[in-house]
C-alpha cells in the first residue's frame, strides 16, 4: 500500500502535529478537529458528574465543545438538534493554576481563600454566559428584534447582578463592565466592598439569579438545565473542591456541573458545611473518560485527527481518510504481518512457529504439549505474541540491526494507549521523519521507539514524585524484561501486582503510584480510577514503557507479583522457587513472585 508520508518528504512546511496542549487552541481550531465521541454526546444531562482523565485524555476539548457557540458548529444531525431545542445550555470555566494561585497564599485564611475563589469563579462564569447568550441571540434574524432583546436582557442581568442603573445596553458593556471589576480587584488588600453580593455568594449564583429570566426573554417554553464546565479542577486545593461539593448537595435549580479532573485528585468528599459531605452515585456521578487504543471511538478520533491536520495545515487537497493511508499498512496490519516481514514467509508459517515456540518452553511445557489437543489456542494463541517479542528483541540486538516491529497504524494507536496528546506527539515525531526519508516498518520502528524512550525518561521531570516514579517502574520493566527474556517462553505480560508487608508501605508507595497512574505511566481498570488503588489492585505497565523494555503488551496473563518490604528505603522481598524459599534475601530491586511456568 501507497504511503501518503512519501509526500512529505523534502518539505519545509510546518509540521502540523507540532503543538497538542488543547488549552491555548482558538475556537476555532478546536471545532476543526473535534471528533464527537459517544462520550461527548452522554454528558448532555441533569446529572452532576466528575470526568476522569489522564493528561491529554481530550477532556477540555469535551468540555469547550459543550458550550453553545461551539455545539452548533458540529456538522452532526445530534448537534443541530441539541442545539436547536435548547434543552441543554452549556458553559464554560476552566481553572488553570495561575487562577487557582491567587487563593493558596499561606497567610490567607480558609474562609478567606473559599470567598475569593467563590468571587473569582462567579465573575469567570458570568463573563461565559454572556458569550453564549450574545451567540443565541445572533441567530435573530430580524435585526431591531434582535437589538431590543439585546437592550431588554442587557439591562435586566446588569440589575440584578449590581442593582444600578448604569445605561448598560448591550452584552459588550456588561462584560466590559465584569472585567474591569475583576481584573482591578486587588485580592491582596481584601477589600470587598466593591464586590456585588450576588458574586459573593456560593459558586453559580450569578446564573441561578438571572436564568429565570433568561429564559423568558429568550423565548424557551421550558428552563433548560445550564451546564457548567469547570476543567482542570485537579488544580483546586481541598478548601475550594469543597466549594463544588457543596453544589453537588444543594437543590441544583436546573443547574449540573461537569467536572474535569486528574484521577485520584477529587481528594474530598466534604462540602462547605462540617457536618454534610456528598457521596458518589447519590450526589454526583465519577466518569472515566479515557479511550482504549482498540476503541471505534479512537481509531475514529485518532483518523479524523490525522486527516484534518494534514488537511489544514499541510495540504488542502490532499486526498486521505484514514491514519493507515498515511503511514501505509504491511498486510493486515496485525502482529504476524511485521514478523513475516522481518523473518519470512517459510518462517512465519503457522507450522513454524509452533515449533519454534515448543522449542523455547519449559521441558515440562514440551513433554505436554504433544497431547494438547487444540494447540491453535493452548500453544500459538497463549504464546505467540511473546514469541514474537523475544525474537524481535534478538535481531534488535544483532549489530545496528533493527526489525520493523513497533511500526503500523495499530502499533501507533497502541503505543498512544487511547491518548489523543500521545498520538499528536507520535505522529509529530513521524512527520519530521518523514521529512528525510521514506516511513518505512524500519524506520516507524526507529520513531516509535525514540518516543518510547523520551516518554519513559521524561517521567523524572514529573513534579513531585517524578524521580521516584522514575526509579520504581525501571526497575519493574527490567524485571518483566527478565521475565520475557531471560528463560524459557513461558506466559508473560505487562502487568502486575505490588504486595505490601506492611500498612506503611502502601502508604509510602501509594504517593507515586497515583501520580504514575494519572500521568499515564501505568494504567488500572475503571474501577481502580473511581474507587482508588488499594493493596490487592492490579496494574499494567503503560505500552511506551512495555515497548521501550520490549515487554509484550497484554494483560491477559497472570500478573506478576513484586512484594514491597520496607518504606523508606526501597528495598524488596524476593521469592525463590519453592526448594530455596527458606533462602530468602533482599536486596534493591524489584523479583517477581513465582507462578506456574517456574515451577
Amino acid at each position: 500500500m501507497k504511503r501518503l508520508s512519501d509526500l512529505v518528504k523534502g518539505t519545509d512546511q510546518q509540521n502540523p502535529f507540532s503543538d497538542s496542549q488543547a488549552r491555548n487552541f482558538s475556537d476555532s481550531k478546536v471545532i476543526n478537529e473535534f471528533c464527537p465521541i459517544s462520550n461527548y454526546w452522554s454528558l448532555f444531562n441533569d446529572q452532576h458528574e466528575i470526568l476522569l482523565g489522564t493528561r491529554g485524555s481530550g477532556k477540555t476539548f469535551l468540555l469547550r465543545m459543550m458550550r453553545y457557540s461551539m455545539l452548533k458548529h458540529i456538522n452532526d444531525p445530534r448537534a443541530k438538534e441539541i442545539a436547536q431545542k435548547k434543552e441543554f445550555i452549556a458553559l464554560y470555566v476552566p481553572m488553570h493554576l495561575e487562577f487557582v494561585s491567587h487563593f493558596t497564599n499561606a497567610n490567607m485564611t480558609e474562609e478567606m481563600q473559599i470567598l475569593l475563589f467563590q468571587i473569582s469563579f462567579n465573575f469567570l462564569l458570568a463573563e461565559s454566559l454572556l458569550v453564549e447568550l450574545k451567540e443565541i441571540l445572533s441567530e435573530e434574524q430580524d435585526r431591531l428584534i434582535w437589538a431590543q432583546k439585546t437592550l431588554t436582557l442587557s439591562a435586566a442581568i446588569n440589575s440584578v447582578w449590581f442593582d444600578e442603573d448604569d445605561n448598560i445596553s448591550d452584552f459588550f458593556s456588561l462584560s466590559a463592565k465584569i472585567k474591569k471589576i475583576f481584573y482591578n480587584f486587588n485580592i491582596d488588600s481584601n477589600n470587598l466592598k466593591d464586590i456585588s453580593p450576588v458574586f459573593k455568594h456560593q459558586i453559580g449564583t450569578p446564573l441561578i439569579a438571572v436564568k429565570e429570566l433568561i429564559s423568558k426573554e429568550i423565548g424557551l417554553t421550558e428552563e433548560p438545565t445550564w451546564i457548567i464546565c469547570i476543567d482542570e479542577a485537579e488544580f483546586l486545593s481541598e478548601p475550594l473542591q469543597r466549594c463544588i461539593n457543596s453544589i453537588f448537595r444543594s437543590d441544583s435549580k436546573r443547574v449540573a456541573l461537569k467536572v474535569a479532573t486528574l484521577p485520584f485528585y477529587h481528594r474530598t468528599l466534604k462540602t462547605l458545611d462540617p457536618k454534610i459531605t456528598v457521596s458518589a452515585e447519590n450526589d454526583f456521578c465519577y466518569r472515566v473518560v479515557d479511550l482504549k487504543y482498540n476503541d471505534q471511538d479512537f481509531i475514529n478520533l485518532t483518523n479524523s485527527l490525522c486527516v484534518s491536520r494534514l488537511k489544514t495545515r499541510f495540504d488542502a487537497n490532499l486526498t486521505i481518510s484514514s491514519l493507515e493511508e498515511f503511514v501505509g499498512m504491511c498486510g493486515n496490519d496485525d502482529q504476524i504481518d511485521y514478523y513475516r516481514n522481518e523473518v519470512g514467509e517459510e518462517e512465519a508459517s503457522y507450522e513454524s512457529i509452533i515449533e519454534g515456540i515448543i522449542s523455547e518452553l519449559s521441558d515440562t511445557r514440551k513433554k505436554h504439549s504433544s497431547r494438547y489437543k487444540n494447540q491453535r489456542k493452548t500453544i500459538y494463541d497463549k504464546f505467540a505474541p511473546i514469541f514474537y517479542v523475544r525474537r524481535m528483541y534478538l535481531l534488535s540486538k544483532q549489530g545496528n540491526r533493527k526489525p520493523g516491529w513497533y511500526a503500523g497504524s495499530q502499533m501507533i494507536r497502541k503505543i498512544s494507549q487511547g491518548n489523543p496528546r500521545a498520538f499528536i506527539q507520535i505522529m509529530n515525531k513521524l512527520f519530521e521523519k518523514a521529512r528525510k526519508s521514506e516511513l518505512t516498518p524500519k524506520v516507524q520502528h526507529s520513531v516509535i521507539l525514540d518516543y518510547a524512550k523520551t516518554f519513559c525518561f521524561s517521567t523524572l521531570a514529573l513534579e513531585n514524585t517524578g524521580p521516584t516514579i522514575y526509579k520504581e517502574l525501571e526497575i519493574i520493566s527490567k524485571t518483566l524484561n527478565s521475565n520475557v527474556h531471560d528463560s524459557y517462553l513461558k506466559s508473560a505480560g505487562s502487568n502486575f501486582i505490588l504486595k505490601f508487608d506492611s500498612n506503611e508501605s502502601f502508604d509510602f508507595a501509594q504517593k507515586w503510584i497515583v501520580q504514575a497512574i494519572a500521568y499515564s505511566r501505568i494504567t488500572v481498570n475503571s474501577d481502580t480510577l473511581i474507587h482508588g488503588i488499594s493493596k490487592t489492585s492490579e496494574y499494567l505497565l503503560s505500552n511506551a514503557y512495555a515497548a521501550y523494555y520490549w515487554i509484550p503488551m497484554r494483560a491477559d496473563v497472570s500478573p506478576k507479583k513484586i512484594s514491597i518490604e520496607n518504606n523508606q528505603v526501597t528495598t524488596y522481598l524476593i521469592s525463590m522457587d519453592k526448594e530455596n524459599e527458606k533462602n530468602q534475601i533482599r536486596q534493591l530491586s524489584f523479583f517477581e513472585e513465582n507462578d506456574d511456568d517456574n515451577r
